[in-house]
This record gives C-alpha cells, sequence and structure tokens, in this order.
C-alpha cells in the first residue's frame, strides 16, 4: 500500500494553469526550498528575490484549462529558454504571464527535479509548506504565535488582500522588516468605479526620525521664507 503524502496545489493568476505536488511523506526530505538572486532569475521574474520548492519530477503533474475555444496547450503553457543557457526552461502562463517552474539538466540531479515558483501555491498550501518543515510556520512559542495569529485575522476580515505570513516572519529582524505596508480598495456596487490605495510606512532609529523632522523644519522654514518674499 502506498504510504501518507500532502498534496499541494497552485496555479497562475488566471487560473489557465494548475498543478498539484503529492509529498509522501517518507521521502519528504527529498524536497526543498530554494531561494535564488541570479541576475536570470531577477531578469526572469523582475523581483530580487524568488523562492523555489524543488522536487522529483514524479511528484509534480499539471494541466491546462482553456477558458475560450481558441486557446491551446502550447497558447497556455508557454516556455521561455535563455539564448545563453539552452539547457534549462522556464515555464510561465501565456495569458497572465504567472512563472510556474524551471527546469535544467546541466546534471543528471538537475534533469530529475523540477523548481516550482513557491508564490504559484495556493495560500493555504503555502501554511502546509510551514508545518511541514519547509518554511517558518509561527510554532516556535506561544508569544511568537500571537501576533501572526492577529494578522491572519485582519487578512480573513478583508478578502481582497492577501499576504504571506512565512515570508513576512522571514524578513522581520531585516531592513525589509522595517517597511510596513498596507493595501486596500473599494469597488462601486456596478463594478464601473473601483478606488485601490497603498501606504508604505519605513521605521527608523531615533536618530534618523530626528533627522528627518529636522530636514522637515528647514524644508518648511524655506518654504515660508519663499512665500514671503
Amino acid at each position: 500500500m502506498p504510504g501518507a503524502y500532502e498534496t499541494l496545489h497552485g496555479s497562475c493568476a488566471c487560473g489557465r494553469n494548475r498543478y498539484v505536488i503529492q509529498v509522501p511523506l517518507e521521502k519528504a526530505q527529498l524536497a526543498e526550498i530554494r531561494y535564488d538572486t541570479s541576475a536570470a532569475s531577477r531578469n526572469l521574474a523582475a523581483s530580487p528575490l524568488i523562492f523555489w520548492l524543488r522536487v522529483p519530477l514524479p511528484w509534480y503533474t499539471s494541466a491546462t484549462f482553456a477558458q475560450f475555444p481558441d486557446e491551446t496547450r502550447t497558447s497556455i503553457q508557454r516556455t521561455f529558454t535563455f539564448p545563453f543557457s539552452a539547457n534549462a526552461r522556464h515555464q510561465f502562463c501565456g495569458y497572465c504571464g504567472t512563472q510556474l517552474t524551471s527546469w535544467n539538466e546541466r546534471t543528471r540531479d538537475d534533469a530529475e527535479h523540477i523548481c516550482v515558483t513557491v508564490g504559484s501555491l495556493l495560500s493555504e498550501d503555502q501554511e502546509l509548506l510551514g508545518k511541514l518543515g519547509f518554511l517558518p510556520s509561527g510554532d516556535a512559542s506561544e508569544d511568537e504565535t500571537e501576533e501572526p495569529a492577529k494578522l491572519r485575522t485582519v487578512i480573513r476580515s478583508e478578502p481582497r488582500v492577501r499576504g504571506a505570513p512565512w515570508f513576512e516572519e522571514l524578513v522581520e529582524r531585516t531592513h525589509l522588516g522595517r517597511i510596513k505596508q498596507q493595501r486596500g480598495g473599494h469597488s462601486s456596487r456596478d463594478g464601473r468605479v473601483t478606488v485601490e490605495w497603498e501606504v508604505i510606512e519605513w521605521t527608523e532609529g531615533d536618530d534618523n526620525e530626528a533627522l528627518g523632522k529636522r530636514k522637515l523644519g528647514e524644508v518648511e522654514g524655506s518654504d515660508r521664507a519663499t512665500r514671503s518674499a
């Protein structure tokens, strides 16, 4: 009889590309999380950092779902190959552009594995990765779980905004963790008017804050002098 396993689900933003990853619990150590800051990945994803879930190829199954009659598998699931790295293939959605997988055959081991973007996993399955020990889950202590629990409550109260608690925990005590970001929006009942807002707050030390206030005062003083002139 087959052993127990966990199933991870993911898709592109428009839902045309969907996939499942079946992780046998007795072989879960064969999977790993990798982060990539290479120039190639930065150009490909337009992001300074990308997280991959690397798993054996047999664990991964994908399918495409056309939304219009003229759509085909090749138009939905597109493949990009760098001119200078022909042995690496990157798959993305041909309609919404979501980056999905990366595969290469530089070595035999690489050819037997596939890398899946963690961001394309469903939010609840990203949380499952935390329970499996691949990502921070916030379960280390009661003190550490109080704040993430509040965060999840806020997220559920505003369905339009969905964060990644595991990533926020990773950067909490870094320079990135000093940036607080809030997003929201509202749509009219007829759907014709949509308003979106975003607030970014940078938290610095007291010295820097005082310096910022002095600079603001200088600007205000200069502005008053200009107006009086």
